[in-house]
């Protein structure tokens, strides 16, 4: 479990904290609706937070320099 852990948070050795904070903020506003703590525009703003932090997290490994 730990292991899963580590390879969902990190990029080959080192952490990315796009995805990290992409996670934290999907999980945010999960909890935060299922609570009912948010209401639909800032569940929706959580969830595209999230979204763009994932997908910038996409880009820059597909795009980065392989050595």
């Amino acid at each position: 479990m730990i292991e899963f852990l580590k390879n969902m948070v990190s990029g080959g050795s080192e952490v990315s904290s796009k995805r990290v904070a992409g996670m934290a903020g999907f999980l945010a506003a999960v909890v935060g609706k299922y609570a009912h703590l948010l209401d639909k525009d800032a569940f929706e703003a959580l969830l595209m937070y999230s979204a763009t932090l994932l997908s910038a997290s996409v880009v820059t490994t597909i795009f980065s320099k392989k050595s």
